[in-house]
């Protein structure tokens, strides 16, 4: 049965039959149905990560799965486009090179007030504009053989003990596994009811502005990024950043304020007013016009990630809500759910039972938890006093993170030292 059902995008389509069961919502006539052995809903990093780490364990999976996305690369996604190391390494061990066209930041600022603790490395992480990475990914993946469905909606989506019935736009296909890998505010979640473990739900917020910026700026000449945790005194439970960066060539500031709301009884700091003060500090003018907001969904360390033949990967998740870091995590959960689909097709056990155990497992994905509670440790203070204390002190908690936790943090406590401010 299994090479029956894996013709997937290169295979027949059979005509829809008239039962009840295959009845589509999105045409009078009959729509056609497609058997696949992977269906990929989103491609973003984590959806594509899946796919590319499929191929790269067997050719033959190429032509067995299909990725669809709603939208058209490259598309516009908020987010500072940082890739840290670990989503370099995982990039790396698939043999892609990363783009020339990005910005290496070789110093990495934690800030409050005019404390200041640097971090540097070579690169410490690399920016990109994200609309242009996802759709590098994006023909990286078609290079080897995936079918990547852009434009194409998901609208309905049912689950039966056999196969998980999936209608879009262009048809019905019919999926013996699905990867929902739909982004923070995924349709398919919402679509099945897919609940979370958390009493509020774990969505951090967060305001981008993108402007264009002289080469000549002590950010850009030196590869600096900031994490500027000063709008904490203001009730921000995150920072703002500032991410030099190129967009169609052309050197940009990617700027914003990301509020990671772990402390959700806590009052709700009014972003734009955070984000129009850190402007003022760095003498810019923000022009409301250009802010662009969405949210974030950070991980759930109770919420179920697996049902019988479906997989929750990237923002769909959940990322990291201490700083927001997504590009990395999704790239490391298309890893753990290539490997958990090829044991279920080996197994003939599409249960997924130990998705969320390979989850915690993995050297990246088993930090999510920890910094989940750092996130709700740092954000609880809300006295300034504490909180400059708190980062005078930081390397020192770094340091002892690491040695309960290994993975707590991307980088050594050895090569932090404090620093000027630039403002």
């Amino acid at each position: 049965m299994n090479g029956q059902m894996s013709k997937s995008a290169n295979g027949a389509n059979e005509q829809m039959s008239k039962s009840a069961n295959d009845q589509s919502p999105i045409s009078n006539l009959q729509s056609p149905i497609e058997m696949v052995d992977v269906l990929i809903i989103g491609a973003g990093p984590a959806g594509i990560s899946t796919a590319l780490h499929l191929v790269q364990m067997d050719a033959g999976w190429a032509g067995r799965m299909i990725v669809v996305d709603k939208a058209v690369h490259p598309r516009e996604k908020l987010c500072g486009g940082g890739v840290t190391q670990t989503g370099l390494a995982i990039l790396d061990a698939l043999g892609l090179d990363f783009p020339a066209q990005h910005v290496p930041i070789r110093e990495m600022r934690f800030q409050f007030g005019k404390i200041v603790h640097a971090i540097y490395g070579d690169p410490v992480f690399r920016v990109m504009h994200r609309a242009a990475f996802d759709h590098w990914l994006v023909r990286q993946a078609e290079a080897r053989g995936v079918s990547v469905r852009q434009g194409v909606a998901v609208t309905d989506v049912q689950p039966t003990a056999d196969f998980v019935r999936v209608v879009t736009e262009q048809g019905i296909i019919r999926a013996k596994t699905v990867v929902i890998a739909d982004g923070s505010t995924s349709f398919v979640r919402r679509k099945l009811g897919w609940a979370h473990a958390a009493e509020h739900p774990p969505l951090a917020r967060l305001l981008e502005v993108i402007s264009p910026e002289s080469a000549d700026h002590p950010l850009f000449a030196g590869g600096i990024a900031v994490f500027d945790f000063s709008v904490q005194r203001e009730g921000v439970q995150g920072y703002v950043w500032d991410f030099p960066s190129l967009r169609h060539g052309q050197t940009m500031m990617n700027r914003g304020v990301f509020d990671s709301r772990v402390r959700a009884e806590h009052p709700r700091a009014p972003l734009k007013t955070a984000l129009t003060q850190a402007f003022s500090v760095r003498q810019c003018t923000l022009a409301t016009e250009t802010i662009h907001g969405h949210p974030i969904r950070w991980f759930d360390a109770g919420g179920n990630l697996a049902r019988p033949r479906m997989l929750l990967a990237g923002d769909a998740a959940g990322v990291d809500p201490f700083v927001g870091e997504g590009i990395s995590f999704a790239l490391g959960y298309g890893q753990v759910a290539a490997r958990a689909i090829a044991a279920a097709f080996a197994r003939g056990d599409f249960s997924f039972s130990d998705y969320g155990r390979r989850v915690l497992a993995d050297p990246l994905l088993s930090q999510l938890p920890q910094r989940v509670k750092l996130a709700r440790i740092l954000y609880r203070i809300k006295s300034p006093r504490l909180l400059a204390m708190v980062w005078y002190l930081f390397p020192l908690i770094v340091r002892f993170y690491r040695l309960v936790n290994r993975n707590i943090a991307p980088f050594s406590a050895a090569k932090m030292r404090r620093v000027k401010p630039l403002w």
